[in-house]
């Protein structure tokens, strides 16, 4: 039986000069909670294009329950400010957003701070690809849950 999410938790810590930021659940706590088919994608890239003089590099944890696809939690590490991030990836969970949500939400894109989508939408987009390889088959869902139907 699947635990209900509660309202996440964000830790934000800067520790010479890396920012560590958490919401939700780890895939450890996940498990804890009571999820039993749970599943996390790392994604590794940069906060913004690499033709950009000052980058850093940007590493997202994403942990997802994989019968609902719901977004569980999702820790980042970076030398750049990934707070903000996280408050979104707070608010996903506690709206019930899907992975399938988070790679289709619409963020702001300026060709001199980001790439055409942003590396939140790649993370749940990695997440889906992973899901697809792995044979599981896309739910239809909207924010407040499953609509019972498979794709």
């Amino acid at each position: 039986m699947q635990s209900a999410v509660r309202v996440p938790r964000l830790i934000r810590l800067n520790l010479f000069g890396t920012c560590f930021a958490i919401t939700g659940l780890t895939l450890q706590n996940a498990f804890k909670q009571g999820f039993t088919d749970c599943h996390s994608v790392t994604w590794r890239g940069t906060w913004r294009p690499g033709y950009m003089p000052d980058t850093a590099r940007l590493t997202i944890t994403l942990v997802y329950d994989r019968p609902s696809r719901r977004i569980l939690g999702a820790q980042l590490i970076s030398t750049h400010e990934v707070a903000q991030s996280a408050n979104t990836i707070s608010m996903a969970i506690q709206n019930n957003n899907t992975i399938d949500d988070l790679a289709n939400l619409d963020m702001l894109f300026h060709p001199d701070y980001n790439e055409p989508f942003n590396y939140l939408n790649l993370a749940a987009t990695e997440a889906i690809q992973q899901e697809a390889e792995e044979g599981y088959r896309r739910a239809i869902f909207n924010a407040q849950g499953s609509l019972g139907r498979t794709l």
